[in-house]
């Protein structure tokens, strides 16, 4: 998956109170509760390193 992919991916589900949180254990989902089984799934799939990129490049 490309940065701009996951980008769009954050983007489709903020507005069901879904965010990427940098934690010093990672990157983590807040309110991934909001989110279908299939659709947590998609996003907890992302490498780190991808979550990383795309959390720097919308600041």
């Amino acid at each position: 998956m490309s940065i701009q992919n996951t980008i769009a991916l954050l983007e489709w589900y903020r507005p069901r109170n879904v965010a990427a949180v940098r934690t010093p254990s990672g990157i983590v989902f807040m309110g991934a509760r909001n989110l279908k089984p299939n659709e947590k799934k998609t996003l907890l799939e992302i490498p780190q390193s991808e979550l990383d990129a795309a959390i720097r490049w919308q600041k």
